[in-house]
C-alpha cells in the first residue's frame, strides 16, 4: 500500500481518516454527531470547527487564498510599460 496522508475527523477525533476520503467520511460521520454545531470553513468544506475566526488564523487554503487574491489585485492593477514607438510591450503589432 502507497503512503496516503492521514487527517483527523472533526466529528469524532479518534478516527484518522485518508485525506482524499475524508468528505465522504465527514458526511457519513456528521449524521452520528450529538455535540455542539460545527462551522463549514467556505475555503475546505471537509474543515469542521467551532470557531471560524481561530480556524482562520491558520488555515492554510484561505491564507493561501489571501496570498492570490492580493496577487490578482497587483495584476489587475498593474499598467503595462510603454515603449518608445508608443505600443506596450504586451500588445503583439
Amino acid at each position: 500500500m502507497s503512503y496516503c496522508e492521514l487527517g483527523t475527523c472533526p466529528y469524532d477525533k479518534t478516527h484518522r481518516i485518508m485525506i482524499f476520503r475524508m468528505p465522504k467520511h465527514i458526511v457519513k460521520c456528521a449524521k452520528n454527531y450529538r455535540g455542539p454545531p460545527l462551522q463549514t470553513c467556505k475555503y475546505n468544506a471537509a474543515h469542521r470547527v467551532l470557531d471560524m475566526e481561530e480556524h482562520l488564523k491558520e488555515c492554510d487554503y484561505y491564507l493561501r487564498s489571501i496570498d492570490d487574491q492580493a496577487v490578482q489585485i497587483a495584476l489587475s492593477t498593474r499598467i503595462p510599460p510603454v515603449q518608445e514607438n508608443g505600443h506596450d510591450v504586451d500588445t503583439p503589432l
